[in-house]
């Protein structure tokens, strides 16, 4: 794997002051990365649905079925 020679002084730095090693660093970068990227496409499927009048009011009307269900469970811990 290339990296930019900035990048390699940033993780240098970074292993420096955390006492961690660079692929640890990077191996959590790369996880952080990843979650990220699923959150931003999961938010952007809700876009997408928000945009469809028809398909969101399903959705809000799913949310207002479960409810109920949901509340009781929490009533009861």
């Amino acid at each position: 794997m290339r990296i930019t020679d900035e990048t390699h002084d940033r993780l240098v730095t970074l292993a420096g002051a955390t006492g961690r090693r660079m692929y640890a660093i990077v191996d959590e970068a790369v996880a952080a990365y990843e979650i990220n990227a699923f959150w931003e496409s999961f938010n952007a499927g809700y876009e997408r649905l928000a945009d469809d009048a028809e398909q969101w009011a399903e959705i809000q009307a799913e949310r207002t079925g479960e409810a109920p269900t949901l509340a009781g469970d929490l009533a009861e811990e």
